[in-house]
Formats: structure tokens, C-alpha cells, sequence
């Protein structure tokens, strides 16, 4: 899953998180979350943090896929941004390897 925000000033945020479902309340039928008593939300596991990688610019991550299994197990996840053809932006492809706990 990505979050992401912006701030003038400030730029793009950008964080990966691995996220489950599993155990949490449907509440796709529910009409208000202020009402609805005891509500199990999804799990979510922060895999990056873009601002920790030291790259020399985060942009707006767009798109996000599973890429080839490396030979020490993990998986690559590719992010990518494009630069709206605007001079204040890039494009951008950030490969990131991803291990699995367990």
C-alpha cells in the first residue's frame, strides 16, 4: 500500500506499507464509524520510508509493482513517479527489496 502526502514547501511524503485485511471488521455496511461500537481495523506493517533512503529526490510514487524474486530470497518492488512534464518534477524508478518475516 502507498500513503503519500505533499506540503508546499515541504515536498512529498511517501511511505510503502505491507497491509492485511485479515481479522479486521467489515464495514462496508456500516454507516457510521462513530457508532459502530467495536471495530478491529486492518493491520498495516511499514516496509519504507522513502524519506530514510537518501535519495536525492521522492517524488510523487504513482504506480507500484511486484517485480523478479532475487537469489537471496526477496522480492523486488518497483515505485515510479513521472514528471507531468512540469520542470519541478522527475521521473522517477525507485527498486526496493522486500523480506518477508517468517
Amino acid at each position: 500500500m502507498v500513503e503519500r502526502a505533499f506540503a508546499g514547501g515541504v515536498g512529498n511524503k511517501v511511505r510503502i506499507y505491507e497491509a492485511s485485511t485479515v481479522g479486521a471488521t467489515n464495514v462496508a455496511k456500516i454507516d457510521s464509524l462513530a457508532t459502530a461500537g467495536n471495530v478491529r481495523p486492518m493491520r498495516k506493517r511499514l516496509i519504507a520510508d522513502l524519506a530514510d533512503l537518501k535519495l536525492s529526490t521522492v517524488d510523487n510514487i504513482e504506480g507500484v509493482t511486484w517485480g523478479p524474486r532475487l537469489p537471496s530470497g526477496e522480492r523486488t518492488l518497483l515505485l515510479v513517479s513521472d514528471d507531468n512534464f512540469a520542470t519541478n518534477q522527475v521521473t522517477q524508478i525507485v527498486a526496493l527489496a522486500v523480506r518477508y518475516p517468517g
